[in-house]
């Protein structure tokens, strides 16, 4: 899949702004106090789309004072509010719209998004549900169920949530994207390769989509189109530091070790300390036969990570390389204790 938080923002500014035009046109005007609401309301709207929250915050409070049932008014109040992170003011609010109207979907769904965003993942999975099961046309609740239940490991209910949501936006980049990840998770390789084409097919700048094929096509061996993949990637998004961490494995497969250097030196430039990159690296001087600079790597990887049980293993290799094997050994004994071991006969 990918980072998390890119598509969180955009998922809820776009429904707040889809859902606003809508509920916006069912205000009936009935007596002088409803007739001042709506107007609140509407410049709430007006204000909310330009980007001026907190302004519209106050328009919906005006709103809201003015009429005490206008579920509409108490919905964006919380649009905004989750907008501006204040998850839990926004999910009292999209309480009382639900109390005042229990099949208002979007509300729903809305709830669900802000309490994903508090790590309450259980209660979140219920909302999308509540939401789908008052409009089954609602294509971003089945997609961020779909992305709860792969972050759970239920990677075939994912798949079929990604499917719900393709089968009612056909150019849903991101759920083929996500559907790819969750094919691949099920080893069903050839359909992950399909929907992360498809993705990139309905929008060519999701550089994590080609990050996801370039690691595809890595496993299957194709070095030099995975490669491309990743560069495709860095030209989208050049601090994207999985992609050069990635690029980097794929350079060292391919012997241009100086490439691959360049790489992941890059990726501590922007991630100061990330052990898999030292051990990354430490195995690339490996391979050019840089013994004392590969255990070197492979130590800084286990200062910061003492549990990472490849690193003890790789840092064993080198040593043995340096004639050190008690060193060797030792760190082996501690990779197997971290569940790694040494291939049978090694």
């Amino acid at each position: 899949m990918r980072n998390r938080g890119f598509i969180i923002f955009i998922g809820l500014l776009f429904c707040s702004l889809i859902t606003a035009a809508q509920v916006a046109d069912t205000i009936r005007i009935g007596g002088q106090r409803a007739a001042q609401a709506e107007t609140f309301y509407n410049e709430g709207i007006s204000l909310f789309n330009r980007g001026d929250y907190q302004a519209a915050l106050e328009k919906f409070n005006q709103a809201i004072a003015e009429r005490s049932d206008f579920h509409q008014a108490y919905y964006n109040r919380g649009v905004v509010r989750a907008q501006l992170s204040n998850h839990n003011a926004a999910l009292q609010d999209f309480n009382q719209a639900i109390s005042n109207m229990p099949d208002f979907a979007m509300a729903y769904f809305a709830r669900g998004r802000s309490r994903e965003a508090l790590g309450l993942d259980h209660d979140a999975m219920n909302d999308y549900s509540m939401a789908i099961s008052r409009n089954s046309r609602m294509y971003l609740a089945y997609y961020y169920r779909g992305t709860l239940n792969f972050k759970q490991g239920l990677f075939v209910r994912a798949i079929e949530d990604f499917t719900a949501a393709i089968n009612i936006r056909a150019d849903f980049a991101y759920a083929y994207n996500d559907r790819g990840s969750a094919w691949h998770k099920t080893g069903n390789n050839q359909a992950a390769m399909a929907d992360y084409q498809q993705a990139i097919l309905l929008d060519n700048t999701l550089f994590f989509a080609y990050n996801n094929l370039g690691k595809l096509r890595f496993e299957n061996g194709q070095y030099r189109e995975a490669a491309e993949s990743f560069s495709t990637a860095l030209t989208l998004n050049p601090n994207y530091h999985h992609a050069l961490a990635n690029r980097a494995v794929v350079y060292k497969r391919m012997e241009k070790f100086d490439e691959a250097i360049k790489d992941i030196n890059r990726v501590l430039e922007l991630k100061p300390g990330n052990y898999q990159a030292y051990t990354i690296r430490g195995n690339i001087y490996y391979k050019m036969n840089d013994f004392e600079k590969a255990v070197a790597d492979h130590t800084r990887s286990i200062e910061t990570k003492p549990i990472f049980g490849i690193a003890w293993y790789n840092r064993g290799i080198a040593r043995e390389m340096l004639r050190d094997p008690e060193g060797a050994e030792a760190d082996w004994e501690r990779a197997s204790d971290l569940g790694v071991t040494r291939p049978e006969g090694k």
